[in-house]
């Protein structure tokens, strides 16, 4: 299933065309982070299904995500109950299990963030993403425009002139309307290339104003993870509860601090 959801994501992507000319690289740098820098959050439902060695399965999920690395995510059991939730703001981090009956808490990092979803994101390029954005990759200029098919691919490069052995590249898949339908993380240096992962967005939802994937596919090739999200119900640009990013441990519960 997430093998197909992702060929009909590729095939999406292949009908928009480029038709005009296509500026060169820092101009089109420059014209992607104009256009996506609304919408400031998001609330949704959403499916997730999950192929992984761990934490795999099906879960519905209740999202709310606000710029710049603010996030909530409820997992719900198969009746609609709470199962976990994890919470991730300026740079902390805390999941209530319900499930053990644990809160853990610590710093936000992407290995603490995947023990809810095995992603090996970032808070900020995680709710970039389900925006519809451009993840940041620290460091990083834009080097280099392609055609691919009728779309281009924007290559940006953390060391555009001589490589370096730590050097990362992450090429942006751009319509012409400028959304974002596939992102791609590359450690560029050493022999060969290597894809560290990739994201495809679809079915960008336009009711708001603003273009947001209902649609998102992940594959992390390393760890044979892929993560489908297919989100519902979005409410775009309505700022969530003013409480919805604090977490505390409720009583009764063990306290597991992480690194």
């Amino acid at each position: 299933m997430l093998r197909s959801l992702g060929l009909l994501l590729a095939l999406a992507g292949c009908a928009h065309g480029w038709r005009g000319p296509v500026p060169d690289a820092p101009t089109l740098w420059a014209q992607a982070q104009a256009a996506h820098r609304l919408p400031e959050t998001l609330i949704a439902e959403a499916k997730a299904f999950v192929d992984a060695p761990e934490n795999g399965g099906r879960y519905a999920l209740n999202l709310s995500v606000k710029r710049p690395d603010s996030l909530r995510i409820e997992a719900l059991t198969p009746l609609g109950e709470p199962a976990a939730l994890l919470v991730a703001h300026e740079g902390r981090f805390a999941l209530l299990d319900l499930r053990s009956n644990v809160f853990y808490r610590g710093p936000s990092t992407p290995e603490n963030l995947s023990r809810l979803l095995p992603a090996p994101l970032r808070d900020d390029e995680l709710v970039a993403l389900l925006l519809g954005g451009i993840p940041e990759l620290p460091g990083a200029v834009p080097v280099e425009v392609r055609r691919d098919g009728g779309d281009v691919r924007l290559i940006l490069s953390t060391a555009p002139r001589d490589g370096g052995s730590h050097a990362l590249t992450q090429e942006v898949l751009l319509a012409e309307d400028l959304r974002v339908q596939e992102v791609r993380r590359i450690a560029a240096g050493g022999p060969q290339p290597r894809l560290l992962w990739s994201v495809q967005l679809d079915d960008h939802d336009g009711s708001s104003g603003q273009r947001v994937p209902r649609l998102f596919h992940l594959s992390v090739p390393d760890r044979r993870t892929e993560i489908d999200l297919r989100l519902r119900d979005l409410l775009v640009g309505r700022p969530p509860p003013s409480r919805a990013f604090a977490l505390l441990p409720p009583p009764g519960v063990t306290v597991r601090e992480l690194q």
